[in-house]
C-alpha cells in the first residue's frame, strides 16, 4: 500500500467536525478506490448499498449493506467499492472512543443504528447537545458500545510476493489457480509462497482462499446474490461446494447465515 492520503476535504472537514459525532452521506461509483489514509476520528464505515472491501496493512474485510467496520482512530486503510455504493459513514471524536474496540472490527448493523445514522444526517454539525441532534448522538454512542462484532477479516500477508497473490484473489476470487500457478505468477517457488502465507497470515494458503471465498461469499449473499450465484462468483463449480465450504468455515449454511442476518438488520 501507498503511503497515506489525508488531503481530501471531505475527510478534513469530518475530522474537525464540532460535536463528539458526525455523520456523512456519500455515493460511489463502482470500481472508485479511496486511497490509503487515516482519520484523527473512530469511524463507522457503512453502506445502505453496494458492498465495500476495505483494506489495512495486516487486514481486508467485505462489508455488504447489513454490516459495518469500525475503524479506530488514527488506523490507515483504503476502501474499493463494488457496484455502486451509498455511504452512511458516522466519524466519532477519540475522546469518546475510549469504550470502543482498539483494534478495526467487523459488526452487524442493527435497525436502530441504521435508523439512528440517517437522523444524524438530517442535523447539523453544530448540533446542540441538549436538542434532537445531542439526542440522537448519545444513542449512537450507546449503540456503538452494544455492536455485536464477527470476526470475518481475512489477514493480509505483508511479502511483496505473497500479497500480489493475495490482491488478486481479493480482486477475483474465483481464480482457480493451483498454489504452484500463483508460485509462477508471483515469482517464487511453491515452497516459499505456502511459507509465506503460513507465516504471515496464520492459515495455509488452501485456508486462506477458503476463509477469503466465505466471506466474499456471503456479502455476495447480503447484497442479494443467489446461493448459486454467489457460489459461481467466488469459484465453486457448484451451490452444494459452497454451502460445505461455508458449513466449515461458520458453522452454518449460507442460507441460515443470511436469514439470521436479516433478522439481526432488520433488512426485509
Amino acid at each position: 500500500m501507498a503511503h497515506p492520503d489525508t488531503t481530501p476535504v471531505y475527510r478534513q472537514i469530518m475530522d474537525d467536525a464540532p460535536r463528539p459525532v458526525a455523520a456523512k452521506a456519500i455515493s460511489e461509483a463502482d470500481g472508485h478506490v479511496i486511497p490509503l489514509h487515516v482519520h484523527k476520528r473512530g469511524q463507522l464505515l457503512h453502506a445502505i448499498s453496494g458492498v465495500m472491501r476495505v483494506e489495512t496493512p495486516s487486514a481486508a474485510w467485505i462489508l455488504p449493506p447489513a454490516r459495518a467496520l469500525w475503524m479506530p482512530p488514527e488506523h490507515a486503510h483504503q476502501v474499493t467499492m463494488r457496484g455502486r455504493v451509498e455511504m452512511r459513514t458516522l466519524y466519532i471524536d477519540p475522546a469518546f472512543c475510549g469504550p470502543l474496540p482498539t483494534q478495526p472490527v467487523l459488526v452487524e448493523i442493527s435497525g436502530l443504528l441504521r435508523e439512528l445514522i440517517l437522523a444524524a444526517l438530517d442535523e447539523p454539525a453544530d448540533y446542540r447537545d441538549d436538542e434532537r441532534g445531542g439526542i440522537v448522538a448519545r444513542l449512537i454512542l450507546t449503540e456503538l458500545e452494544r455492536l455485536d462484532r464477527r470476526s470475518l477479516d481475512i489477514p493480509m500477508p505483508h511479502d511483496e510476493r505473497a500479497l500480489r497473490v493475495a490482491r488478486a484473489l481479493l480482486e477475483h476470487a474465483h481464480i482457480d489457480l493451483d498454489l504452484d500457478g500463483w508460485a509462477e505468477r508471483a515469482g517464487a517457488s511453491r515452497r516459499t509462497l505456502a511459507r509465506l502465507f503460513r507465516a504471515q497470515t496464520g492459515l495455509s494458503f488452501a485456508e486462506w482462499r477458503a476463509r477469503l471465498r466465505a466471506v466474499d461469499g456471503l456479502a455476495r449473499l447480503g447484497s442479494g446474490a443467489s446461493v448459486a450465484d454467489a457460489a459461481a462468483a467466488v469459484g465453486y463449480a457448484s451451490p452444494s461446494a459452497f454451502t460445505a465450504m461455508m458449513r466449515r468455515e461458520f458453522g452454518e449454511t449460507p442460507r441460515s447465515l443470511h436469514a439470521r442476518r436479516r433478522t439481526v438488520s432488520g433488512t426485509p
